[in-house]
């Protein structure tokens, strides 16, 4: 399609630079800026991506995002508008490069919550582990729906290396969800206190938001040492990140505040503020 007429130059506050440029404006510097095309809804998804990263991660917002680009004249979803390519983000103290983190495994941890954010937003995410092509960025789109699927190899492989790098599980990254797999996904969300089958895109945007925080360094300590009253506080959390969007959100959270409203409920957390 031709190029849109939407453009940013900015995403979640954070200005937004092209780094496939001569030195000194190369992959992995903090590039030059530069207007992006694409669809004004897909901007939309960008944004509230990025907000997200900004508020989940310790660090906060960063000071640029480097991109290999968003619309390119060229069939798929770049050539639609709809999207974008990471190959860097840089804060204050800390520079992630796609490549080097990832591939390269300068800081594969880190990636891995970086990704687990950006899955909890588009459906599409292709990382180093798909191809050659995508060792050196974070290609994303929205073309397909956010969620889990085992015959999806760059969900499988990204579920792999995150099970391998954060959760310290090592399996076979090869994009096949088998047994070993299975397995350390069962044992995760056990730990995780997060009960479901990983395909239910509640749980996997539960074990998305549980990933970054583990990766970023901020994940909470086990269950047995909060209070019901922060466990309580905990599963209002968990509605408003996983049912934002949904029709239960209402009945859940409703059920819920009648239960935490209960005179005898109460009574019984009142022993904990």
């Amino acid at each position: 399609m031709a190029r849109p007429d939407n453009f940013f130059e900015v995403l979640a506050g954070v200005p937004v630079h092209y780094d496939r440029l001569a030195p000194p404006f190369g992959y992995g510097t903090r590039g030059k800026p530069a207007k992006f095309y694409c669809l004004d809804p897909f901007e939309t998804e960008l944004n509230e991506c990025f907000q997200e990263l900004w508020d989940i991660c310790p660090l906060g917002q960063a000071e640029v995002i480097a991109s290999a680009g968003a619309w390119v004249e060229k069939p798929g979803f770049h050539g639609q508008g709809r999207a974008f390519d990471i190959d860097g983000i840089f804060w204050a103290g800390k520079g992630f490069v796609t490549l080097h983190d990832g591939f390269q495994g300068g800081d594969r941890v880190f990636y891995y919550a970086v990704e687990a954010i950006v899955r909890r937003h588009f459906g599409t995410v292709l990382d180093y582990n798909y191809d050659i092509d995508h060792r050196d960025h974070l290609h994303l789109d929205d073309g397909t729906a956010i969620g889990f699927q085992p015959g999806s190899p760059s969900r499988v492989k990204f579920l792999q290396g995150a099970l391998t790098h954060v959760y310290e599980l090592p399996v076979k990254v090869d994009g096949a969800f088998g047994p070993q797999t299975e397995q350390a996904v069962a044992t995760t969300l056990g730990t995780l206190g997060i009960a479901g089958g990983i395909d239910n895109v509640s749980v996997w945007k539960e074990f998305l938001i549980r990933t970054a925080e583990k990766g970023f360094g901020i994940a909470t300590g086990p269950v047995a040492e909060k209070n019901p009253l922060e466990l309580l506080h905990d599963v209002y959390a968990a509605i408003d990140r996983t049912l934002t969007d949904t029709g239960l959100r209402k009945q859940v959270e409703g059920t819920l505040n009648a239960f935490a409203n209960h005179d005898e409920t109460q009574a019984w957390l009142n022993q904990y503020r």
